[in-house]
Protein backbone atom coordinates (compact mmCIF):
# COMPACT_ATOMS: atom_id res chain seq x y z
CA UNK A 1 0.00 0.00 0.00
CA UNK A 2 1.75 3.07 -1.22
CA UNK A 3 1.39 6.41 1.62
CA UNK A 4 0.12 9.91 0.14
CA UNK A 5 3.38 12.00 1.21
CA UNK A 6 2.44 15.90 1.90
CA UNK A 7 4.68 18.24 -1.03
CA UNK A 8 5.50 21.54 0.76
CA UNK A 9 5.71 24.01 -2.06
CA UNK A 10 8.49 26.95 -2.40
CA UNK A 11 6.68 30.46 -0.79
CA UNK A 12 7.56 31.24 -4.24
CA UNK A 13 5.17 29.31 -5.94
CA UNK A 14 1.83 30.53 -6.99
CA UNK A 15 0.30 27.90 -5.70
CA UNK A 16 1.68 28.16 -2.08
CA UNK A 17 -0.44 31.30 -2.23
CA UNK A 18 -3.96 29.80 -2.19
CA UNK A 19 -3.18 27.63 1.27
CA UNK A 20 -1.77 30.71 2.70
CA UNK A 21 -3.35 31.77 6.02
CA UNK A 22 -6.02 34.79 5.61
CA UNK A 23 -4.31 38.03 6.07
CA UNK A 24 -5.85 41.56 6.18
CA UNK A 25 -6.58 43.03 2.91
CA UNK A 26 -3.35 44.90 1.74
CA UNK A 27 -3.47 48.75 0.80
CA UNK A 28 -4.92 49.83 -2.55
CA UNK A 29 -3.28 52.58 -4.82
CA UNK A 30 -5.11 55.98 -4.97
CA UNK A 31 -5.53 56.10 -8.38
CA UNK A 32 -5.14 53.08 -11.52
CA UNK A 33 -2.26 51.90 -12.53
CA UNK A 34 -0.87 52.39 -15.77
CA UNK A 35 2.05 50.48 -17.67
CA UNK A 36 4.74 52.88 -17.39
CA UNK A 37 7.81 53.57 -19.98
CA UNK A 38 10.10 50.84 -18.77
CA UNK A 39 7.22 48.02 -19.12
CA UNK A 40 6.20 49.11 -22.73
CA UNK A 41 10.08 48.86 -23.58
CA UNK A 42 9.01 45.00 -22.82
CA UNK A 43 8.14 43.38 -26.72
CA UNK A 44 6.08 41.10 -25.30
CA UNK A 45 4.24 43.54 -22.96
CA UNK A 46 4.32 46.11 -25.77
CA UNK A 47 2.85 43.84 -28.30
CA UNK A 48 0.20 41.95 -26.25
CA UNK A 49 -1.08 45.56 -25.29
CA UNK A 50 -1.71 46.93 -28.99
CA UNK A 51 -3.50 43.64 -29.89
CA UNK A 52 -5.16 42.95 -26.48
CA UNK A 53 -6.35 47.03 -26.52
CA UNK A 54 -7.97 46.35 -30.11
CA UNK A 55 -9.72 43.38 -29.72
CA UNK A 56 -12.88 43.80 -31.22
CA UNK A 57 -11.29 45.01 -34.81
CA UNK A 58 -8.65 41.85 -34.42
CA UNK A 59 -11.60 39.82 -33.86
CA UNK A 60 -11.37 36.48 -36.20
CA UNK A 61 -6.89 37.22 -36.14
CA UNK A 62 -5.96 36.85 -32.71
CA UNK A 63 -7.32 34.56 -30.05
CA UNK A 64 -9.79 32.26 -32.51
CA UNK A 65 -10.62 29.97 -30.22
CA UNK A 66 -12.57 32.51 -28.01
CA UNK A 67 -15.53 32.33 -30.83
CA UNK A 68 -15.85 28.62 -30.55
CA UNK A 69 -16.26 28.04 -27.03
CA UNK A 70 -20.26 27.66 -27.21
CA UNK A 71 -20.51 25.31 -30.41
CA UNK A 72 -22.25 26.50 -32.95
CA UNK A 73 -23.04 29.94 -31.56
CA UNK A 74 -20.81 33.06 -31.58
CA UNK A 75 -19.61 34.56 -28.63
CA UNK A 76 -21.24 37.60 -27.87
CA UNK A 77 -19.79 40.92 -28.55
CA UNK A 78 -19.07 41.98 -24.91
CA UNK A 79 -16.48 39.57 -24.54
CA UNK A 80 -13.94 41.33 -26.74
CA UNK A 81 -15.20 44.95 -25.82
CA UNK A 82 -14.37 43.45 -21.69
CA UNK A 83 -11.17 42.23 -22.97
CA UNK A 84 -9.99 45.58 -24.34
CA UNK A 85 -11.26 47.64 -20.84
CA UNK A 86 -9.05 44.70 -18.86
CA UNK A 87 -6.29 44.29 -21.13
CA UNK A 88 -3.40 47.18 -19.33
CA UNK A 89 -4.60 45.90 -16.03
CA UNK A 90 -3.67 42.33 -16.57
CA UNK A 91 -0.93 43.13 -18.11
CA UNK A 92 -0.13 45.43 -15.56
CA UNK A 93 -0.28 42.53 -12.83
CA UNK A 94 1.29 39.84 -14.91
CA UNK A 95 3.93 38.30 -13.81
CA UNK A 96 6.41 37.44 -16.59
CA UNK A 97 8.25 34.33 -15.29
CA UNK A 98 5.19 31.95 -13.81
CA UNK A 99 2.64 34.23 -16.55
CA UNK A 100 0.10 34.61 -13.21
CA UNK A 101 -1.42 37.66 -11.72
CA UNK A 102 0.40 38.41 -9.44
CA UNK A 103 4.18 39.37 -7.73
CA UNK A 104 6.90 38.38 -5.21
CA UNK A 105 7.08 40.23 -1.39
CA UNK A 106 10.19 41.46 -1.51
CA UNK A 107 9.84 41.52 2.16
CA UNK A 108 10.15 37.50 2.71
CA UNK A 109 10.03 36.32 -1.18
CA UNK A 110 6.50 34.91 -1.05
CA UNK A 111 4.41 34.98 -4.28
CA UNK A 112 1.04 37.53 -3.63
CA UNK A 113 -2.05 37.00 -5.98
CA UNK A 114 -4.00 39.72 -6.92
CA UNK A 115 -7.31 40.22 -6.54
CA UNK A 116 -9.97 40.21 -9.07
CA UNK A 117 -12.06 42.51 -6.79
CA UNK A 118 -8.83 45.00 -7.25
CA UNK A 119 -8.21 44.42 -11.10
CA UNK A 120 -12.40 44.81 -12.14
CA UNK A 121 -12.11 48.51 -10.07
CA UNK A 122 -9.20 49.35 -11.72
CA UNK A 123 -10.47 48.27 -14.90
CA UNK A 124 -14.19 50.36 -14.68
CA UNK A 125 -15.89 46.84 -14.81
CA UNK A 126 -17.89 44.55 -12.17
CA UNK A 127 -16.39 41.79 -10.82
CA UNK A 128 -19.03 39.65 -11.69
CA UNK A 129 -18.69 40.21 -15.37
CA UNK A 130 -14.48 40.22 -15.04
CA UNK A 131 -15.02 36.82 -13.67
CA UNK A 132 -17.40 35.53 -16.60
CA UNK A 133 -14.72 36.54 -18.78
CA UNK A 134 -12.05 34.69 -16.98
CA UNK A 135 -14.44 31.65 -17.02
CA UNK A 136 -15.09 32.04 -20.66
CA UNK A 137 -11.22 32.52 -21.11
CA UNK A 138 -10.73 28.88 -19.14
CA UNK A 139 -12.99 27.43 -20.98
CA UNK A 140 -11.28 28.40 -24.56
CA UNK A 141 -8.06 27.26 -23.08
CA UNK A 142 -6.61 30.65 -22.72
CA UNK A 143 -6.24 30.80 -18.96
CA UNK A 144 -5.49 27.96 -15.84
CA UNK A 145 -7.98 28.35 -12.79
CA UNK A 146 -7.35 27.51 -9.53
CA UNK A 147 -10.08 28.07 -6.68
CA UNK A 148 -9.17 27.44 -2.83
CA UNK A 149 -11.67 28.54 -0.19
CA UNK A 150 -10.53 30.17 3.14
CA UNK A 151 -11.64 30.43 6.48
CA UNK A 152 -11.24 33.73 7.82
CA UNK A 153 -11.36 34.62 11.96
CA UNK A 154 -14.27 36.99 11.16
CA UNK A 155 -17.97 36.04 11.63
CA UNK A 156 -21.10 37.65 10.42
CA UNK A 157 -24.29 38.31 11.89
CA UNK A 158 -24.96 34.78 12.30
CA UNK A 159 -21.89 33.79 14.12
CA UNK A 160 -20.22 31.73 10.68
CA UNK A 161 -17.50 32.27 9.88
CA UNK A 162 -16.48 34.31 6.74
CA UNK A 163 -14.92 32.71 3.37
CA UNK A 164 -12.59 34.72 1.54
CA UNK A 165 -12.30 32.93 -1.82
CA UNK A 166 -8.74 33.33 -3.66
CA UNK A 167 -8.16 32.92 -7.71
CA UNK A 168 -5.23 31.81 -9.27
CA UNK A 169 -5.06 32.81 -12.91
CA UNK A 170 -1.91 31.82 -14.99
CA UNK A 171 -1.99 32.58 -18.95
CA UNK A 172 -1.14 29.45 -20.76
CA UNK A 173 1.32 29.09 -23.80
CA UNK A 174 -1.47 28.84 -26.50
CA UNK A 175 -3.26 32.32 -25.09
CA UNK A 176 0.36 33.50 -26.44
CA UNK A 177 0.47 30.71 -29.39
CA UNK A 178 -2.97 32.65 -30.52
CA UNK A 179 -1.91 35.77 -29.93
CA UNK A 180 0.87 35.91 -32.46
CA UNK A 181 3.46 36.09 -29.54
CA UNK A 182 4.64 32.27 -28.36
CA UNK A 183 8.74 32.92 -29.59
CA UNK A 184 8.38 36.02 -27.99
CA UNK A 185 7.36 35.07 -24.78
CA UNK A 186 9.49 31.98 -24.72
CA UNK A 187 12.39 34.55 -24.70
CA UNK A 188 10.89 37.22 -22.53
CA UNK A 189 10.21 34.57 -19.72
CA UNK A 190 13.66 32.73 -19.55
CA UNK A 191 15.18 35.98 -19.11
CA UNK A 192 12.51 37.02 -16.74
CA UNK A 193 13.14 33.48 -14.78
CA UNK A 194 16.75 34.13 -14.56
CA UNK A 195 16.28 37.83 -13.08
CA UNK A 196 13.60 36.14 -10.58
CA UNK A 197 16.25 33.84 -9.86
CA UNK A 198 18.73 36.30 -8.89
CA UNK A 199 15.72 38.07 -6.80
CA UNK A 200 15.08 35.07 -4.71
CA UNK A 201 18.96 34.70 -4.03
CA UNK A 202 19.61 38.19 -2.79
CA UNK A 203 15.94 37.76 -0.66
CA UNK A 204 17.75 35.05 0.96
CA UNK A 205 20.90 36.92 1.81
CA UNK A 206 18.81 38.96 3.27
CA UNK A 207 16.76 37.40 5.48
CA UNK A 208 20.32 35.14 6.88
CA UNK A 209 21.71 38.49 7.19
CA UNK A 210 18.57 39.59 9.54
CA UNK A 211 18.90 36.41 10.95
CA UNK A 212 22.62 36.73 12.13
CA UNK A 213 22.01 40.14 13.28
CA UNK A 214 18.99 38.58 15.59
CA UNK A 215 21.44 36.15 16.89
CA UNK A 216 24.25 38.12 17.46
CA UNK A 217 21.78 40.59 19.52
CA UNK A 218 20.57 38.21 21.46
CA UNK A 219 23.75 36.69 22.33
CA UNK A 220 24.73 40.23 23.07
CA UNK A 221 21.68 40.23 25.73
CA UNK A 222 22.58 37.04 27.37
CA UNK A 223 26.23 38.60 27.71
CA UNK A 224 24.67 41.23 29.25
CA UNK A 225 22.35 39.39 31.64
CA UNK A 226 24.86 37.13 32.76
CA UNK A 227 27.19 40.16 33.73
CA UNK A 228 24.58 41.79 35.78
CA UNK A 229 23.72 38.91 37.70
CA UNK A 230 27.34 38.11 38.76
CA UNK A 231 27.42 42.13 39.85
CA UNK A 232 24.62 41.05 42.14
CA UNK A 233 26.11 38.19 43.48
CA UNK A 234 29.27 40.09 44.38
CA UNK A 235 27.26 42.77 46.01
CA UNK A 236 25.04 40.44 47.84
CA UNK A 237 28.41 38.22 48.83
CA UNK A 238 29.95 41.72 50.31
CA UNK A 239 26.90 42.50 52.82
CA UNK A 240 26.82 38.38 53.54
CA UNK A 241 30.08 37.38 53.71
CA UNK A 242 30.12 33.86 53.72
CA UNK A 243 33.25 31.47 55.80
CA UNK A 244 36.19 30.68 53.23
CA UNK A 245 36.53 26.94 53.31
CA UNK A 246 39.57 25.42 55.16
CA UNK A 247 42.33 24.78 52.69
CA UNK A 248 44.13 21.27 53.59
CA UNK A 249 47.79 21.79 54.13
CA UNK A 250 50.22 20.11 52.54
CA UNK A 251 52.38 17.40 54.18
CA UNK A 252 56.22 17.14 54.50
CA UNK A 253 58.43 15.13 54.60
CA UNK A 254 58.48 14.44 58.42
CA UNK A 255 55.40 14.74 59.33
CA UNK A 256 54.97 11.81 56.76
CA UNK A 257 57.43 9.59 58.78
CA UNK A 258 56.36 10.47 62.11
CA UNK A 259 52.66 9.29 61.04
CA UNK A 260 53.86 6.04 59.85
CA UNK A 261 56.31 5.60 63.58
CA UNK A 262 53.40 5.57 65.42
CA UNK A 263 51.43 2.93 63.24
CA UNK A 264 54.13 0.77 63.76
CA UNK A 265 54.23 1.43 67.48
CA UNK A 266 50.62 0.91 68.11
CA UNK A 267 50.75 -2.64 65.78
CA UNK A 268 53.58 -3.80 68.29
CA UNK A 269 51.96 -2.80 70.99
CA UNK A 270 48.82 -4.65 70.36
CA UNK A 271 50.42 -7.80 69.57
CA UNK A 272 52.55 -8.28 72.74
CA UNK A 273 49.24 -7.83 74.37
CA UNK A 274 47.84 -10.46 72.55
CA UNK A 275 50.59 -12.64 73.59
CA UNK A 276 50.80 -11.71 77.46
CA UNK A 277 46.62 -12.78 77.45
CA UNK A 278 48.16 -15.98 75.76
CA UNK A 279 50.79 -16.71 78.49
CA UNK A 280 47.56 -16.50 81.26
Amino acid sequence: MSHLKAVRLAPSDPHSALRRPGRPMSARYAAPRHLTEQQLKNPLIRSAYERLSNMVSYRGRYLRRLDGVHGDRRTRREKFCAIERVAEQLLVRLDLATSVLGYIDPQNGRFVLNTQRGIAEDAGISAPALCRLLKTLDDAGYVYRRIERVRLDERDDNGLHLVRTRVLVRFTKLFWKDLGLAYVYERVQKSAKKRRDAALRDIGQQRMAELERHSLELQRREVSRQRWQAKEAREAGIDRPRKAPVQPQPETRGSTAVKAANKVQSAMDKLFASVANKAK
